[in-house]
């Protein structure tokens, strides 16, 4: 082949790059587009982009609809589609992993795919000895009161789930049926969150069972796959120990890959760091947040997935749970008593001894699908949170600052899982993490205003090394990260470079705060969510609060101050 040759079929593998990366941006927008809306996916040129939709439309991939001057995909597809589905069947694929499970657990596995208000079993793999549990192919079940269904309706576009929950009539077939919507929808928020879904006799007395979605590459639910077992095996704990083998199981039968896996404990150690020792013990799904109250010396912090805050005293290893009707994912101390939070349904004042909550404003109200995920205030108490899309959705996320008056101010947009906050000893600089970039940024902070400018990469996170999550800043400038999956605390000095990284007893440490007497403790939150029953007993102190005496001093965790107006 010649030089000439080499090039024009290297332009015509770019070209089909481009025309490939044109469908993808039609499918992720919902399957209709204009041409700058195309353009604005894809960035490429108009000129590029006028000839490569002209090549789709006369090979009848796409269709333009004059009446509307949108594209849409055309009739070619449908001639790919049905030849693609009679080979590729859904149910077919799900059958090893049904096998499989079963195999583990003992119980009743089962595969459904959803018509609006029911489900349709389409598969089950159970054996003659399993109890008696009335499931089998063909079975048609209701959508609100499984967890097969939950599963599903977590995922639904929020649209269709808006019209679908109005229609269900939700008959209370047990008295743990839940009937009221609000809770329903708060509950499809928490599954998402978690990625799967549980139920405990709400559908039928004695009954159990855990399900996951069958996601397509938009995270849409195609099916989903459940266990069912009898409620005096499958308690809550149990429930959720399974939850991580099942959601493994739907994401490999459609080839979808987790966020993050855990890897396994660091081999190698550093000489003479100092041991992490468990000083609350619990199995918080998702622990977050700590902040250390001077005014009481006790260690507050949240369950983002089993909404709740913690009080805890690390000293007696005692820990007070205060449950939360919907996902908080960050809180401070308030100046005028009780907390700020940030929560599902935005920012409020909450007390902790009665429960009452008092909204302050929702700046993502038009987003139901996003929630805050992590938050802290500076040094004059203005309180900084950031939000994330639950689907995981790239970019979905933004970062908030609400001041003393109630005013919230939207700081930074285009964040894919907003995570960790801090400050410089001298406020000159603020970190920020974003976890789906695997980043922690610096900012420089203008204290007085409380701006921030001139974003640039402070430390990035390696592949299968741990994702930057959580974060706190010591009194000598020196940034404390927790590595999600990388089983570690890592120090990073004031330009970036690893200065060193301690190991902890679990994969899933979450955040860190500074607190103890004279803030020389390191309190660190850890996770549970998602960890198989095997990482579980290479790691049961997952959910835990563990604590390292750094050798340095922290810097305080400040208060909200609230003075409206």
């Amino acid at each position: 082949m010649s030089e000439s040759d080499d090039n024009a079929a290297a332009r015509g593998t770019a070209a089909l790059q481009k025309g490939l990366g044109i469908l993808d941006a039609l499918a992720d927008g919902g399957g209709s587009m204009t041409f700058s809306e195309i353009g604005k996916a894809t960035g490429l040129p108009k000129g590029t982009l006028h000839r490569i939709l002209a090549a789709l439309t006369d090979h009848g991939t796409i269709r333009f609809d004059n009446k509307d001057a949108r594209y849409r995909f055309g009739w070619r597809l449908v001639e790919y589609a049905r030849w693609s589905t009679a080979e590729l069947d859904l149910k077919a694929l799900a059958e090893p992993e049904l096998i499989r499970l079963h195999a583990l657990t003992g119980e009743l596995i089962f595969f459904a795919v959803g018509e609006r208000e029911s489900l349709s079993c389409e598969q089950v793999v159970s054996n003659p000895q399993s109890y008696p549990l009335g499931i089998s192919e063909g079975l048609r079940m209701p959508v609100y009161c499984t967890a097969a269904g939950k599963a599903v309706l977590a995922f639904m576009e929020p649209h269709r789930l808006d019209a679908l929950v109005e229609a269900i009539s939700f008959e209370p077939l047990t008295t743990t049926t839940i009937v009221d919507r609000d809770t329903f929808r708060a509950q499809l928020d928490v599954t998402k969150a978690r990625r799967y879904a549980i139920e405990d006799q709400e559908w039928q007395d004695g009954l159990c069972s855990v399900a996951a979605p069958i996601l397509d590459r938009a995270n849409r639910p195609v099916g989903v796959i459940a266990i069912v077992g009898p409620a005096f095996r499958m308690s809550a704990e149990r429930l959720h120990e399974l939850g991580p083998d099942l959601l493994r199981s739907a994401q490999r039968i459609t080839g979808q890959a987790a966020f993050t896996q855990p890897i396994q404990p660091p081999k190698a150690h550093m000489a003479n760091q100092p041991s992490a020792s468990c000083v609350v013990r619990s199995s918080a799904f998702l622990g977050e947040g700590p902040f250390w109250s001077r005014k009481d010396a006790s260690l507050k912090w949240i369950d983002i997935l089993a909404p709740a805050i913690h009080l805890s005293d690390p000293i007696k290893g005692s820990d007070v749970v205060v449950p939360m009707p919907e996902i908080v994912g960050a809180f401070a101390e308030c100046s005028a008593g009780g907390l700020v939070i940030a929560s599902q349904t935005g920012f409020s004042l909450f007390d902790p001894a009665t429960g009452r909550k008092s909204p302050i404003g929702d700046p993502e109200a038009d987003k139901p699908g996003n929630r805050f995920n992590d938050g802290k205030c500076d040094a004059l108490g203005r309180f900084w949170a950031g939000t994330m899309d639950m689907a995981v959705t790239p970019g979905a996320g933004s970062l908030y600052r609400l001041d003393a008056r109630g005013r919230i101010d939207r700081m930074e947009t285009g964040i894919g899982i907003s995570n960790g906050i801090g400050w410089s000893p001298d406020n000159a600089s603020m970190y920020f993490t974003d976890s789906m970039a695997r980043t922690i940024f610096v900012y420089d902070f203008d204290l007085e205003n409380g701006t921030i400018s001139r974003r640039r990469v402070f430390a990035q996170t390696p592949e299968n090394m741990g994702v930057p999550d959580g974060l706190t800043v010591d009194a000598e400038g020196f940034v404390w990260s927790a590595q999600w999956d990388g089983w570690r605390i890592i120090r990073y000095a004031p330009d970036g470079t690893v200065d060193r990284a301690i190991s902890v007893p679990v994969p899933r440490p979450t955040s860190c705060t500074f607190g103890g007497p004279d803030l020389s403790t390191l309190f660190i939150t850890s996770a549970r969510i998602r960890l198989s029953s095997q990482q579980l007993q290479e790691a049961p102190l997952s959910g835990s609060v563990f604590a390292i005496d750094t050798g340095v001093k922290g810097l305080p965790d400040h208060p909200f101050q609230w003075s409206p107006a």
